[in-house]
């Protein structure tokens, strides 16, 4: 199918619009968040699943208009907010709203206790901890999803109450899921999305699914989809279709990146490809004094100096040879190259 739209699907557009009718659009706004919300869910069970040292899923139900009657019938306990932010790629704050009863589970699995402990100011750090590193897979797999870098910032913890939400929910999009923990936990947390970040992972998947779509998302004016119109019928020129497109010459696609920068004899180079190399993956670094070491016990926490979704270090024989970013894979870690050390760098490291 092309990408490029005919005619009759602008007129068509352009007909839906002016009548004012958003039932469509509606739907195909949630088809885009839905996933990103499933996305968010898997990493979500991943994560708190390895944290917690036992099964922990966390399954979508559903993505629609914010409606906080319904909500409060989902969470009708004490709350929190948990800010979840991303940075780059796509930028904005989805706020996920849980009970502290579910939040003090799982800080205690993550203590080693056995999730009896109760919600306490002081988990707040925990609970932020946990999070960032749940938004650090979130945002991988959504990097990899849109074909784009994505990175996340730190997640803050507060308390919520429906009756004074950040935003009005005529402005929001909801999303809630089925949490539960072998044995602790059978809940729902709710994630309100705001219009504006909502906007932008339509227009983002919209993009990724087709280009010229991209350019027809939600919201824009009538007046721009005219200059649309005129523009289609001037560029592709009339050749005798009757004010249909023309034939379109397209330019041919870019050559694939190559997959090696050494350009000389290969001979020497196949006979080091054998040798085994140490490779270490640095998250970051910290001084501790000798008495707050001997203090550490299973559960405390070392602030390290890298912020987190902050790409890490992959040496390679003590010298830095790539950034990467932290991911889950079948609850084992490991780190997505996103950048390599320039070939110039990496000779000024070995003088």
């Amino acid at each position: 199918m092309s990408d490029y739209l005919s005619q009759d699907e602008i007129d068509s557009l352009l007909n839906g619009l002016s009548e004012g009718g958003d039932g469509g659009a509606s739907d195909e706004r949630y088809k885009a968040i839905g996933p990103i919300f499933e996305l968010f869910c898997k990493q979500a069970s991943s994560v708190l699943g390895t944290a917690a040292a036992r099964a922990v899923d966390v399954v979508s139900e559903s993505c629609a208009k914010a409606d906080f009657g319904a909500a409060k019938g989902k969470l009708p306990g004490n709350l929190v907010s948990l800010t979840l932010s991303l940075v780059s790629g796509l930028e904005g704050d989805m706020y996920l709203i849980m009970d502290k009863k579910v939040v003090g589970v799982l800080v205690d699995l993550m203590m080693m206790g056995d999730g009896s402990a109760p919600y306490t100011d002081e988990a707040k750090e925990a609970v932020s901890e946990l999070f960032n590193q749940v938004m650090g897979a979130y945002s991988t797999a959504l990097g990899g999803d849109l074909g784009e870098s994505v990175s996340a910032g730190n997640v803050s913890v507060a308390e919520f109450s429906f009756a004074n939400p950040p935003f009005d929910a005529a402005s929001a999009d909801m999303g809630v899921a089925k949490i539960t923990v072998a044995g602790l936990v059978n809940a729902y947390v709710v994630a309100l999305i705001p219009n504006a970040f909502g906007d932008e992972i339509v227009a983002a998947k919209v993009s990724k699914s087709s280009p010229a779509m991209a350019d027809l998302n939600v919201g824009i004016s009538q007046s721009e989809m005219d200059a649309l119109t005129n523009m289609s019928m001037s560029n592709f020129g009339d050749t005798g279709g009757g004010g249909s497109f023309g034939s379109t010459q397209f330019a041919p696609p870019p050559p694939p990146p190559r997959q090696s920068t050494y350009d000389g004899p290969r001979e020497n180079i196949d006979l080091l490809l054998d040798v085994e190399l140490d490779i270490n993956i640095e998250l970051g670094k910290s001084e501790l004094s000798i008495k707050r070491i001997l203090e550490l016990a299973p559960g405390s926490i070392v602030e390290l100096d890298k912020m987190a979704g902050e790409p890490v270090d992959l040496i390679v024989n003590n010298k830095v040879v790539a950034k990467g970013e932290v991911v889950v894979v079948d609850e084992n870690f490991g780190i997505r190259i996103v950048s390599l050390v320039s070939a110039e760098d990496r000779v000024k490291s070995l003088k």
